[in-house]
């Protein structure tokens, strides 16, 4: 009876085992790449340039031309400028057209495709295409969470996720083309210029054709990127780091310079209309870095600046900014004086306030998500338009859609369709501008696997 004791504890013990190796295992097969079916590059293998050991010099840039900003909505921020200028009107008022439910938070921003689709991936571990009447077209495994927008080209989807891999998807169909594995998470938007598609994940920023051929890779002096490069007219990417530095990158992937500021830099850099780079930091500063990378302002906001910048239709630079003052604030593009503030209610956490990058339509109106659960409209000189609540936190960038539709993702699981109210009508629970705060005037899972389907 002894020995039948201890081999059935022996028995269970060892069904405990195969039980916790099966889990293991299903984890590593639902999350990582297959990689022997052809379609995997290995970032490893691209040629590797190291931030201040590889460094390329060249005379001066600042006379460099300004190409024109695309507002492409299917790119992240509007193409490779990052403006957050869009070509379009947004809504003077806010009624729900209809939302599209995920059911697990969405930061990415959302963008649309040629033919009206929209793609966003969210923490379900999945990249979802949504037909311009919020009805599903396909879902798509990213197999780890994504944190942030997907770029459209032609027929192509490309974005990354914390599956450490980086995915070119069919637009149709959500089918892998290609893929990426990389040295960790892929959280950075990718930038897209001609046939190149650059993104950030773990501490490189990756340069790759359309095609899925590894060109080289940078490596910056931190542990990882959050941030997304803005492309410049003679292919010279600038990108934050968390290491608090902006670096330039030549086109071949040559360090040009490095600018330091003094706390991590998660927002993604833009590009203004007379060449100067926007930024702004965890030091509480928007900063204003010329293209040879000398300082021409920075302005202290009370806050980190964690979202990208937009440029405003008035000579101005747009910022999100979170606590102990979370507001979106105005800054003078050629100064760094503050014009106008907006305030919004929330505690005075540091961790708290706007993440949502601003976005400025065709008459300079801006939209903008916070951490209290609301939408925001703005006009060009920061009075409040309207405010339309949402069920969470709104950490995503908007969009406009071609036809005007507002776009948005929600910490509550959904995306957002808004449009104009219909006359007479407000939708139950939005605040009229003329009942909310004004604006404060200048003080002193799948349907397409991409992983595992051919």
């Amino acid at each position: 009876m002894l020995t039948s004791g201890v081999d059935r504890r022996r028995l269970a013990i060892a069904g405990m085992w195969v039980a916790a190796l099966g889990a293991i295992a299903a984890i590593y097969f639902t999350l990582e790449p297959a990689r022997e079916d052809g379609r995997t590059r290995e970032g490893g293998e691209a040629p590797t340039f190291v931030a201040g050991e590889h460094v390329v010099e060249g005379p001066s840039r600042l006379g460099l031309a300004v190409e024109e900003d695309p507002g492409d909505i299917g790119h992240y921020r509007g193409g490779p400028r990052h403006t957050g200028r869009s070509r379009f009107r947004g809504p003077a008022s806010a009624h729900r057209a209809w939302r599209y439910e995920i059911g697990a938070r969405i930061s990415a921003q959302p963008v649309v495709g040629p033919d009206g689709t929209i793609y966003v991936g969210a923490h379900d571990r999945n990249v979802h295409a949504v037909a311009p009447d919020g009805t599903a077209r396909w879902t798509a495994r990213a197999h780890h969470r994504v944190w942030s927008a997907a770029a459209v080209v032609g027929d192509t989807v490309y974005v990354g996720s914390d599956a450490d891999a980086f995915f070119a998807l069919d637009a149709a169909s959500g089918q892998t083309r290609w893929r990426v594995r990389a040295d960790g998470d892929a959280d950075g938007a990718p930038s897209v210029r001609g046939d190149r598609v650059f993104f950030s994940a773990g501490p490189h920023l990756y340069a790759i054709t359309r095609a899925g051929e590894l060109a080289w890779r940078f490596q910056a002096r931190g542990p990882f990127l959050l941030s997304s490069p803005a492309i410049d007219a003679d292919g010279t990417l600038y990108l934050g780091s968390i290491d608090d530095h902006l670096y330039a990158i030549a086109p071949e992937g040559r360090m040009r310079w490095a600018y330091a500021a003094a706390g991590d830099i998660s927002s993604s850099p833009v590009i203004g209309d007379d060449g100067l780079v926007f930024f702004g930091s965890d030091d509480a500063h928007v900063h204003a870095v010329d293209r040879d990378g000398a300082r021409r302002w920075m302005a202290h906001v009370d806050g980190y600046v964690r979202a990208a910048v937009a440029l405003g239709r008035r000579d101005d630079v747009i910022a999100a900014v979170y606590g102990p003052r979370p507001r979106v604030v105005s800054l003078d593009a050629a100064s760094g004086e503050l014009r106008w503030f907006f305030p919004v209610n929330l505690t005075e956490s540091p961790e708290t306030g706007v993440a949502s990058g601003p976005l400025v339509d065709r008459d300079g109106n801006i939209y903008f998500g916070a951490h209290d659960d609301y939408l925001y409209a703005l006009s060009a000189d920061g009075a409040l338009r309207w405010i339309h609540p949402l069920g969470g936190d709104v950490d995503s960038a908007p969009v406009l859609s071609a036809d005007g539709v507002l776009l948005v993702g929600c910490d509550d699981g959904f995306l957002y369709a808004i449009v104009d109210a219909p006359a007479g009508e407000i939708d139950a629970g939005q605040t009229e501008a003329s009942g909310a705060p004004e604006a404060f005037g200048a003080p002193e899972a799948s349907d397409t696997d991409p992983i595992d389907e051919p």
